[in-house]
């Protein structure tokens, strides 16, 4: 679909009241930039604009003091899971924080979840009623699946299956 039809839709989706609001949208690193300065551009049928996306890295890693960071990088190599426990958590803390009520969050630069193979139900559950969700996901559909980073070679990151519905996921086509 085209940036534009995807907004389109995204309002009509908006519209509705209660039940689960987790949206994606997949494409290139390029393309989702490009989409992301149309959407803010955009209004909701509020009339408000869509906020600018909230990037998920940044998030954690601010949600992690310093010396515990210091820390976790430390012993990383050795000890994968304490940081992995460390992001999950300081991932929670940004999206309870993010999430007000007040209209969509959207989260793009989500490369740390799925480096630490975070779970994402988290999402899934939290994206509902007052609080919508939009994902800018690098990826693209193959094969019934979601390949996330498509761009690298060696990429073997999916998006969990019905982590979103089907058609509340478009993917960028122009």
């Amino acid at each position: 679909m085209k940036s534009t039809e995807i907004i389109e839709v995204l309002r009509q989706k908006l519209t509705v009241p209660g039940g689960r609001h987790l949206y994606g949208v997949l494409g290139t690193y390029n393309q989702l930039d490009s989409f992301a300065k149309k959407l803010h551009q955009a209004r909701t049928t509020d009339g408000q604009p869509f906020p600018k996306p909230v990037n998920v890295n940044r998030g954690i890693l601010d949600a992690i003091p310093d010396d515990e960071f210091r820390k976790l990088a430390e012993n990383e190599a050795k000890m994968p899971e304490p940081t992995a426990a460390h992001v999950d958590k300081a991932f929670e803390r940004f999206l309870r924080a993010n999430l007000t009520g007040k209209g969509i969050l959207v989260l793009s630069n989500m490369e740390m979840l799925f480096a630490y193979h975070i779970e994402l139900n988290l999402l899934r559950t939290m994206a509902a009623d007052e609080d919508r969700v939009l994902l800018l996901l690098p990826g693209r559909r193959s094969r019934g699946r979601i390949i996330m980073f498509h761009e690298v070679d060696e990429s073997d990151y999916t998006l969990p299956i019905n982590l979103i519905a089907e058609n509340h996921l478009w993917e960028i086509k122009e």
